[in-house]
C-alpha cells in the first residue's frame, strides 16, 4: 500500500466534504504514531486545524471527525439552532454548564484549554468535570463552538510542560469565507445536501452511516425548536 501524505489527506477531504469517525482513509499502519507531521495521521487533526483547512471536532454523535470548508456552512445550516444561546437559556432548555462555559468564553474573550476552563469554573474529577465536558461536546456539535488545535498548559513559571485540546466561538474561529462559501438553506434542504454527498463518496462512507452519525445532533437541534 503506497503511503498517505497530509496534503493527500486534505486533498480527499476537500474532495468528500466530510468524515465521520469511522471513515477509512486507507493508510499504511506503518505511517501511525511516527511522529512525523507528513505521514503520521494521528497527527493531522492538529495540524489541519491550526492551519485552517479542516474543522475538526464532536459532530458526529458527539464523536470526533472533519468538515471540509466547502461543507461547513451547510453543517450549520443543517444543525445550528435559530434561537442564540441566550435565546435557549432564558427558555430554559440550555444546559448549565453550556451556559457557564459559552459565559467564559464571552468573560476571557479568548480561546480555552481543556485545563483552564474546567479550572475557571470550579469542576473536580469527582464533581461536575463529566458534566462540563458533555457540555463542550454538545456547543460543538450545536456549531457554537469550535475546536481550535492544541495550546499549552503552563506551570506557575509561564513555562508550557504539557498541552490541552482547546475551543473558541465559532465567530472567533473559523474563517469568514467559510460561513459564506454557500447561500443558507433551510435545515431540511441542509440535511439533504449532507445526504447527497454520502451518496457520491460511497466507496469511502455509507448514506447509511452517515444517517446513523447524526442521529443525535438532529435531536439536539430539535430540542430547541
Amino acid at each position: 500500500m503506497s503511503k498517505v501524505t497530509y496534503n493527500d489527506f486534505i486533498e480527499k477531504m476537500n474532495e468528500i466534504g466530510f468524515a465521520p469517525p469511522q471513515t477509512d482513509f486507507n493508510i499504511p499502519d506503518s505511517q501511525m504514531w511516527t511522529g512525523d507531521p507528513e505521514l503520521d495521521p494521528w497527527i493531522w487533526k492538529d495540524r489541519a486545524v491550526q492551519d485552517k483547512k479542516l474543522a475538526y471536532g464532536s459532530f458526529y454523535n458527539g464523536k470526533k471527525g472533519y468538515i471540509a470548508p466547502r461543507f461547513y456552512s451547510i453543517f450549520i445550516d443543517a444543525f445550528k439552532p435559530r434561537k442564540t444561546i441566550e435565546e435557549r437559556h432564558e427558555s430554559g432548555k440550555l444546559g448549565q454548564y453550556e451556559w457557564k462555559f459559552w459565559q467564559l468564553l464571552k468573560e476571557e474573550n479568548r480561546a480555552l484549554g481543556t485545563h483552564e476552563y474546567r479550572k475557571l469554573i470550579g469542576v473536580t474529577a469527582d464533581k461536575g468535570r463529566s458534566a462540563l465536558d458533555a457540555a463542550v461536546v454538545r456547543l460543538q456539535m450545536t456549531f457554537d463552538i469550535a475546536t481550535i488545535g492544541n495550546v499549552d498548559m503552563l506551570d506557575k513559571n509561564g513555562k508550557p510542560y504539557n498541552q490541552s485540546v482547546g475551543y473558541d466561538k465559532v465567530e472567533n474561529w473559523v474563517p469568514q469565507e467559510w460561513l459564506t462559501m454557500n447561500p443558507r438553506i433551510e435545515h431540511e434542504e441542509a440535511l439533504e445536501a449532507i445526504y447527497r454527498q454520502t451518496e457520491k463518496n460511497a466507496g469511502v462512507m455509507s448514506p447509511e452511516l452517515a444517517k446513523e452519525a447524526f442521529k443525535q445532533s438532529l435531536k439536539l437541534y430539535k430540542s430547541f425548536c
